[in-house]
């Protein structure tokens, strides 16, 4: 199905019907304005069809405001006047992709329409493009990935970053995140530290005094008065990782902390007013924890008013090579040493399954570039991936390919294994991978996949 979507800016009520009828009919996503001024109301459109002559308006004239509008869109100008050297001179250099003059034939709007999305097609791929290399290069606040549910995960994060709302973090252990609580804290432009415990790591006796905080001689062994965590990050955000493990008596006094955000040291009667982002993950079901009474469910509610799933580095696998590079550079610098990896090397990592994820990953590479000359083999892997068996097949890279002509294979073959999933449907490939149509024609054109 079609997923472009088209702005037609006309005041004229005839045209905006008629054309507008016909462009949903080819499963475009029809949008109206009937004034310039109208189109503040409209976002992210890929055409604007452009009406030379508004009621408040000059359309030719106009033409840099609307691009400034929609950033990534083509603008075709249409017109009731004849079609004259001047005027079309005049919007090509304002940067209007072609020129329409009524009455047009649909064949002839469909045939232009085509051709500047291949364009606007185009200018999006070279910003996934520069994106790509952002992430590669220095990852997205320090997650590293580029499949269609980590930019998804990226986009979540700076929404909801900008807001107040309590965020929980699902995923398994050494998924990251941690780091996708500390990205939501430096997005949210918080002037207060961003504070992480570790809800199973500290003794359920300590985790009270360790959050709340106590007073001088409050218990044995309090010699001084000491701040608790929601204390110290007054104007910040709270890391409350593994919060499945909390005790339920600590739930109770938590949930009473997020319904008034005051907090009393141990031992103390004051109640002290903070301002505080809780963030909390968990690798845990605790919606089974909550049937279970292991996990109070009024809580439950207050922790996840925004949920962010992180996936499994198994469900992502054509992130490893990227992930492999990151680790690599960031090892060589810790040991002044450049590293590279054999292509059987990276075979061997592509068909391992991380039941330990990202963190594994860097701990095998660890392991492996300690044992190797700066060119890891398959021998210098753990005994494990050694000995484990590959339940797919992966396309195997020529030994004198760079990391990137690495990608661009495994890339070629997951599309082709798209594609046969798809009995060589290319619509329906696209949607197995979460691209344009559009996108995986260039991609085929460009790997030369025969269909």
């Amino acid at each position: 199905m079609n997923k472009n979507s088209i702005l037609i800016v006309d005041d004229e009520e005839s045209i905006r019907e008629v054309v507008g009828e016909y462009l949903s009919s080819l499963n475009y996503k029809v949008f109206f304005a009937e004034k310039l001024k109208d189109i503040k109301k409209i976002n992210n459109v890929d055409i604007v069809l452009l009406d030379a002559k508004l009621p408040d308006a000059n359309g030719i004239d106009s033409i840099k405001e609307v691009k400034d509008r929609f950033k990534q869109s083509e603008i075709i100008i249409i017109t009731a006047f004849e079609k004259d050297a001047k005027s079309a001179v005049k919007a090509l250099k304002n940067g209007a992709f072609d020129y329409l003059v009524k009455p047009f034939k649909f064949e002839e709007l469909s045939a232009i329409i085509e051709k500047a999305l291949d364009k606007v097609d185009l200018k999006k791929e070279n910003e996934r493009l520069k994106d790509k290399i952002e992430i590669i290069n220095s990852g997205f606040h320090g997650m590293i990935g580029l499949n269609s549910e980590m930019r998804s995960i990226y986009a979540k994060i700076e929404k909801v970053a900008q807001t107040n709302l309590s965020v929980l973090i699902e995923g398994e252990s050494g998924t990251g995140k941690e780091l996708c609580a500390n990205a939501i804290h430096t997005l949210s432009g918080k002037k207060g530290k961003f504070i992480t415990i570790n809800c199973a790591a500290i003794p359920n006796h300590l985790l009270e005094s360790e959050l709340f905080g106590y007073e001088k001689g409050a218990f044995s062994g309090a010699v001084n008065t000491k701040k608790g965590l929601f204390e110290e990050a007054d104007k910040g955000s709270v890391f409350l990782d593994e919060i499945g493990d909390m005790p339920l008596e600590l739930q109770s006094k938590l949930l009473r902390f997020l319904e008034n955000m005051e907090i009393k040291r141990l031992g103390d009667n004051v109640s002290r007013k903070v301002e505080v982002r809780i963030i909390s993950a968990t690798n845990k079901n605790l919606e089974q924890l909550v049937e279970k009474n292991l996990f109070r469910e009024d809580l439950y509610y207050r922790l996840n008013g925004f949920v962010i799933k992180l996936p499994a580095l198994r469900f992502r696998k054509e992130d490893i090579p990227i992930l492999v590079k990151h680790f690599l550079n960031k090892i060589g610098k810790e040991n002044n040493k450049r590293y590279t990896l054999k292509s059987e090397a990276l075979k061997a990592l592509l068909s391992y399954d991380y039941p330990g994820n990202i963190r594994e990953l860097k701990n095998i590479l660890q392991h492996s570039a300690l044992m190797s000359d700066g060119t890891i083999a398959c021998e210098n892997l753990p005994d494990v991936l050694q000995s484990q068996s590959s339940h797919k097949r992966y396309a195997k890279p020529a030994n004198n390919l760079s990391l990137g002509k690495k990608v661009e294979e495994y890339e070629k073959e997951i599309i082709v294994d798209a594609l046969k999933r798809a009995h060589n449907s290319k619509t329906k490939a696209a949607e197995i991978l979460g691209i344009t149509f559009r996108s995986i024609r260039y991609k085929i054109a460009k790997y030369k996949i025969e269909i």
